[in-house]
């Protein structure tokens, strides 16, 4: 019975390592304040996968307003889902709008196989829903 309980406590300890281990750090950016020097470097490298991304998808427009809203690592499988969002126009920031929510996985690793890869981003998750005028000036209003 000692050895069973000995056992037991060994296994559930084992468990909670690995578990602290394969967890994510997760940050999120503010949309109330403007983009940080950081935030918008990064967004200006991703700028190209963001274009052939909403190619793929058949959004052949340009885009514009880019926030960034959480980035997630996964220290467990190195890499990192970076969740963003762009509002897309058509000529001289005309409509229709859209609001584009993509996510990029950074870099692809064994995701290549399931989802499109883009300048070596692995595009996880793609949203788009038509924006009016007036919501294109609210989530406008912090991004520059």
């Amino acid at each position: 019975m000692r050895k069973i309980i000995i056992i037991s406590l060994f296994l559930i300890s084992s468990l909670g390592i690995n578990s602290t281990f394969a967890r994510s750090d997760i940050q999120y950016f503010p949309k109330n304040q403007p983009p940080s020097v950081i935030e918008l470097a990064f967004l200006r490298e991703l700028g190209l996968p963001i274009l052939e991304t909403m190619s793929s998808y058949g959004d052949n427009q340009l885009f514009d307003y880019a926030r960034i809203g959480k980035i997630e690592q996964n220290r467990q499988n190195d890499y990192y889902d970076v969740s963003l969002r762009v509002i897309s126009f058509e000529g001289a920031h005309d409509q229709p709008f859209k609001l584009i929510n993509i996510t990029f996985r950074i870099p692809p690793g064994e995701s290549a196989e399931k989802y499109k890869v883009f300048s070596n981003n692995a595009v996880i998750s793609y949203k788009v829903k038509n924006i009016s005028p007036e919501e294109v000036e609210k989530l406008s209003k912090f991004t520059k």
